[in-house]
């Protein structure tokens, strides 16, 4: 049989993802099983749309190529809208908590990193794609992945972008997945409530959306300043040789420039950055998860589905046994699991998701919105970025 390569425009490419996503979400509400796992609709829709290309891809004449430059675009909005959430003057309001957070999650860099490369030893792999299984992929994402995947193969270690690319993609699929479990079971071991809204009361909230350009477009200039100044500091800091993710400059200028605005005193369309952060997000998951090349990391699936299996185990029991005893033992808690867990094997993408997934069925935890973003925006990329060039300066 012949194959034909089927190039898939970014239009088209989003145009399809919007669909899955419709039918994500209309599965969860359907379905028992997903609602009782706490599945979150772009996983659920995405994974929907993973088998059907690799059914395409199989077993008939056409390969689905997609072109992905809208996704990994998406992706540096949604940091940008982490950003622009990320207000020092809250700092305060997340206290101990946060800093507590803070405290086991770069104890964790450490460990999933030292666990990936042991694994990789283990099973005959070098050491480097130990590290590109560990902080790298997992919790870096695909950002990470793709920075220091492409820096690799180009200083000789060949097939390091797609085991990177690999590991980021089943991460997020287990993180989006693994999470929910979690905290669920947390909520029911221990009898939590949220403490934001009656027992009783606990129903999703509608989102009030501006309903004018003028309502949506100081988000639009926020998010387009962040994504034309940060780009500019990434293509200034690579002719030093100093190797960052795209998204990490475009988060950082949008951190600046909220708290800039919240000196000045002005304020924001809050429901506005909500709405760009919720789109940029789902859609880049969808995305992610339909340009899952199943064939294409067949070589290595032995090797990268064990790393895979042991950091998961190590992120959950992690998650269950310091993550929620540091954080409080209480409601927010078990929502902070939820996105912690999503956050160190799928990023901080999967890690929101999960959280909002979370607070849909049970009830508001305005500390766990609070902690994790902050945490995202404030101290775990640069810590990661930190930890990597650590375990590189060990290796040989």
């Amino acid at each position: 049989m012949i194959e034909t390569v089927v190039d898939i425009d970014c239009l088209t490419f989003l145009l399809v993802s919007i669909f899955i996503l419709g039918i994500g979400i209309l599965l969860t509400r359907t379905l028992p099983l997903l609602r009782t796992l706490n599945i979150p609709a772009a996983v659920s829709g995405g994974l929907i749309g993973c088998g059907l290309v690799a059914y395409v891809n199989l077993f008939t004449p056409w390969h689905l190529q997609f072109d992905l430059s809208l996704r990994d675009n998406l992706l540096l909005i949604f940091f940008s809208t982490i950003g622009l959430a990320a207000r020092f003057k809250q700092l305060k309001e997340g206290g101990k908590t946060l800093a507590a957070v803070i405290g086991v999650m770069i104890a964790f860099l450490f460990l999933q990193n030292a666990v990936g490369i042991g694994v990789a030893c283990l099973v005959g792999c070098p050491p480097i794609f130990g590290l590109l299984g560990g902080t790298i992929a997992f919790v870096g994402g695909h950002g990470t992945a793709i920075t220091w995947g492409t820096l690799l193969e180009a200083q000789g270690w060949a097939g390091a972008l797609e085991f990177s690319l690999a590991a980021a993609t089943l991460g997020l699929i287990v993180g989006g997945v693994l999470a929910g479990p979690i905290s669920q079971h947390l909520i029911r071991r221990f009898e939590l409530e949220s403490l934001s809204l009656p027992s009783d009361a606990v129903a999703e909230s509608p989102v009030t959306m501006p309903t004018s350009l003028e309502g949506m477009f100081g988000i639009v200039l926020l998010i387009a300043t962040s994504l034309s100044v940060g780009l500019g500091i990434h293509l200034f800091t690579l002719d030093w040789g100093i190797v960052l993710p795209r998204f990490l400059p475009i988060m950082l200028v949008a951190i600046l420039l909220i708290n800039l605005l919240d000196w000045g005193n002005i304020s924001i369309n809050d429901s506005a950055l909500s709405f760009w952060n919720d789109v940029s997000l789902q859609l880049f998951l969808v995305m992610s998860l339909m340009n899952l090349q199943i064939l294409s990391w067949m070589q290595t699936a032995g090797p990268l589905l064990i790393i895979l299996g042991v950091q998961t185990l190590c992120a959950g029991l992690f998650a269950y046994f310091v993550v929620f005893w540091a954080a409080g033992r209480d409601y927010d808690a078990s929502v902070i699991c939820a996105g912690f867990t999503g956050m160190v094997l799928g990023a901080m993408p999967v890690g929101m998701a999960n959280m909002t997934t979370i607070t849909q069925r049970y009830g508001p935890s305005p500390k766990a919105l609070l902690v994790i973003p902050l945490l995202g925006a404030c101290c775990m990329d640069i810590a990661n970025a930190v930890v990597i060039q650590f375990f590189l300066m060990l290796s040989p």
